[in-house]
């Protein structure tokens, strides 16, 4: 904007140059004066053609026909500048007094080619013949002279910006410019309006020292932008080059589709409470470094409105990078879980089961941001939070919610969930849940209010897709949960397994339990459990089964014991099935298990009863065995001694009756021939 501005000035200037010998000259010779006075200030030519007719009523002036600038000489061929004519006036009775006093100076249907080159140099970089204009585009050329101008007009031009390094190319068309400056060094006031993008733009400023605003100095400054039905209002105080602000805004950002649309974007789908509409107000400072703060911030996104300071960084960044702490009072986020229409907000009724309209994440692409909220409350739609402090960060489509301390039914939340929107989307957390009250979760959650407890619950997941249906339907991960004391109305346990009927109405229709545990794994949207422990006073129980999340469908199997006494004694088991779904669960005995159970019982009385009867056989053979070997012993030891008495021998230790023959032998033998050698 700034570079439109200094432009038009300049070419203002340039047009003032000489005027009052050109009210005095010819048509012919004004022409010819004007395009050799440019030339020598600029060192670029000019041409006028067509007529040049000068008027001294209502006012001294004079119109030119068909006006072309050249460009640069490294520019194309293109001229910089082209317009239909140029028509200035001067106030006739100053005139006589010697003073030259701008009235108008209209630049009529301009087509106007601002370029930069590679290396920087700006074609509106102009300078003196002979002399060299200056390098950079952000230099913005010399010092403006002083004038005066009763008003300046520029009507139905075109602007075209190209910049060769990037190849960014922008066009502004239907530019029309209306400048009042009575005093150079006073107050001068700006009215703009044209088509960016085709999208209406414009722009009313009021600046306090004219001159030394448009020369690179601040000045207090007011300013209102309007396209469709957003406004921007700015009070405060700005400099153009470099160009910083500082002071109070006030943004109506009631059309989002237009402040986009001037952006060349489309505006993205929002749910309602995000920000379909915006509001913005606060104390603004804008930096020449790119850099954006807010404080003492109020924003409002729809119906729900923060406070607090954020800082936006521009320069150098991809995205912008947002930075921020808020607060707020209730927040409702509520449509982010439900289909609703998108002129009146009201909810739309859908088939059973989860929203299968697609969600749009492409709002995660756009900034960049490391945010902080503390809330009172957060309606989330299936969900209602209290108390909450959470901080958002987002790079590149992702956003990681970090839950501090979170208050929601009696309880409270803390971890972490993703949201990941790079190349589709897919969410994440791994949440823990402590103390929290079952039956309003379950029936904000799944409409369902038969179980009251308190419970403990530490869950880590991952779900693939662009619905909710198809995320539901992907879920994997696994967890853990606890129940403490509590109820499960419209389920007499024990009376059902005692009269074998699902339907039993037993007093009170209620289940009480002492606590309830189980972990559990999760895969394709299917949560699988073998490990559930149901204690209650009148019962034992113990579970394993499928809860389908993606189809809220149920298909469990708990092997429960109604309990005759206190000490557990003369109870009966009767398998129940669970199935149905979330919001129609049926409860049945399962006959078949108990027939089965029944006939397994039956078959390990009978194995145990065999057992018992082959370990008696066992003991009794033994016991034979035992008796017979003694027999023998006692028949052996009788026949050794028989023998013992017959050989007329004593064993000794270890030796066995031949041997002891053998050695009786020997000292006989040994002793006869004892004899024998005595006797001869």
């Amino acid at each position: 904007m700034r570079l439109i501005l200094r432009f038009i000035l300049v070419v203002f200037i340039l047009i003032i140059v000489g005027v009052t010998a050109l009210l005095f000259m010819p048509g012919d010779r004004i022409a010819k004066f004007a395009e050799d006075q440019f030339e020598a200030a600029t060192g670029r030519q000019m041409d006028i053609t067509g007529d040049v007719r000068t008027s001294i009523y209502p006012l001294l002036g004079v119109r030119t026909g068909p006006v072309t600038i050249a460009n640069a000489d490294w520019a194309g061929g293109e001229p910089m500048l082209r317009a239909e004519g140029l028509s200035i006036g001067v106030n006739l009775m100053a005139l006589f007094k010697g003073d030259v006093k701008i009235k108008k100076v209209e630049v009529i249907s301009p087509q106007i080619l601002l370029e930069v080159a590679k290396d920087g140099r700006a074609n509106w970089e102009m300078a003196p013949a002979g002399a060299t204009a200056s390098t950079g585009a952000s230099s913005g050329g010399g010092a403006i002279p002083a004038f005066t101008l009763g008003r300046g007009l520029v009507q139905g031009g075109k602007l075209t910006y190209v910049d060769h390094a990037s190849g960014e190319k922008t066009v502004l068309s239907d530019l029309d410019i209306d400048l009042r400056l009575p005093d150079f060094t006073g107050q001068g006031d700006i009215s703009l309006s044209m088509r960016m993008h085709g999208q209406p733009v414009s722009l009313d400023t009021t600046v306090a020292h004219f001159g030394k605003f448009i020369n690179g100095g601040v000045s207090a400054l007011t300013a209102s932008i309007k396209t469709g039905g957003s406004t921007i209002a700015f009070d405060g105080k700005a400099g153009i080059s470099p160009f910083a602000a500082d002071g109070k805004v006030d943004a109506d950002l009631a059309d989002m589709a237009a402040l986009f649309g001037v952006m060349g974007m489309d505006a993205p789908d929002l749910p309602k409470g995000m920000g379909r509409t915006a509001r913005l107000a606060g104390d603004v400072t804008y930096t020449a470094q790119g850099t954006a703060h807010l404080r003492n911030g109020s924003i409002r996104l729809d119906q729900n409105v923060l406070t607090g300071a954020v800082d936006v960084f521009i320069a150098g960044k991809e995205r912008p990078f947002v930075k921020g702490q808020f607060k707020a009072d209730a927040l409702d986020f509520s449509v982010l879980a439900a289909s609703v229409d998108n002129e009146t907000g009201a909810a739309v009724e859908t088939a059973a089961g989860w929203p299968k309209d697609v969600i749009d994440v492409s709002a995660l692409s756009s900034v960049d941001a490391d945010v902080g909220l503390v809330a009172n409350a957060i309606d989330l739609g299936t969900v209602k939070l209290g108390p909450s402090s959470v901080a958002v960060k987002l790079d590149r489509s992702r956003a990681v919610f970090e839950l501090h301390k979170v208050q929601a039914y009696q309880g409270i939340v803390s971890g972490q969930f993703v949201m990941n929107g790079r190349g589709g989307l897919s969410v994440g957390g791994d949440l823990k849940v402590a103390h929290m009250a079952m039956q309003p979760l379950l029936k904000d959650l799944a409409d369902y209010e038969r179980l009251i407890a308190v419970g403990d619950l530490r869950v880590k997941f991952l779900g693939v897709g662009n619905t909710v249906d198809a995320i539901m339907r992907s879920l994997s991960g696994n967890g853990s949960f606890t129940l403490g004391q509590g109820e499960i109305l419209g389920l007499d346990l024990v009376g059902m397994l005692r009269n074998l009927d699902a339907s039993y109405q037993g007093k009170g229709q209620k289940t009480v339990f002492n606590s309830i545990g189980a972990t559990f794994t999760m895969k394709d949207g299917v949560l699988y459990n073998d490990d559930l422990a149901f204690v209650a006073p009148l019962v034992r129980a113990d579970g394993s089964g499928e809860v389908g999340i993606g189809a809220q469908t149920l298909n469990y199997r708990i092997n429960p014991v109604a309990l005759a006494a206190a000490d557990g004694s003369g109870g009966i088991s009767v398998p129940v099935l669970i199935t149905g779904t979330w919001a129609n669960p049926k409860f049945r005995p399962d006959l078949k298990g108990l027939i089965d159970q029944n006939l397994a019982d039956e078959k390990a009385a009978l194995e145990a009863k065999l057992a018992a009867e082959k370990a008696a056989a066992e003991a009794r053979l033994q016991a034979e065995k035992a008796a017979l070997q003694e027999r023998l012993d006692a028949e052996r030891a009788a026949a050794e001694q028989r023998a013992k008495d017959a050989l007329g021998v004593e064993t000794q230790d270890g030796e066995s009756i031949e041997d002891a023959a053998k050695r009786k032998l020997e000292e006989e033998a040994k002793r006869g021939l004892l004899n024998l050698l005595g006797n001869n």
